[in-house]
């Protein structure tokens, strides 16, 4: 007399439960996945400011003092040329007390890239600043 088979064997209940595992591992990790912020480099705005013109942007960057003008830069080397977009962070209750220049902090800047309208001859965007994060 042959054994009864079972209806699944033991090898078929691990197959099943290793696969059930694995959909419950990627769906954990794509429902948990951090929020894509759209969020810019100076670089990408003074490159093509026309398209971010009067837009609510977000800029991420280190915040310097420099040359007169309060700017974002990608990175604290002055080795090579770096681009330095010009905010205006004066809507900002406390912004001194926020922005700390010459330390590698990185900021997220909220605001609405404009003209400068006060030097005509020098075109120069600026972006207006809303709300200033820490990053």
């Amino acid at each position: 007399m042959s054994a009864k088979r079972r209806k699944f064997d033991t090898r078929t209940i691990l197959i099943i439960l290793l696969v059930v595992v694995i959909i419950a591992a990627g769906y954990i990790l794509i429902t948990n996945a951090p929020p894509e912020d759209d969020t810019l480099t100076p670089e990408e705005v003074i490159r093509n400011p026309s398209k971010y013109l009067e837009q609510s942007i977000i800029v991420r960057g280190h915040y310097v003092f420099s040359a007169g003008d309060d700017v974002v830069v990608s990175t604290l080397s002055t080795i090579g040329g770096r681009a330095e977009l010009i905010i205006d962070h004066s809507k900002v209750e406390n912004a001194s007390d926020i922005l700390i220049t010459g330390i590698d902090y990185v900021y997220k800047f909220t605001g609405i890239l404009k003209l400068d309208e006060e030097n005509p001859l020098n075109i120069q965007y600026i972006l207006i600043v809303d709300k200033i994060d820490e990053n």
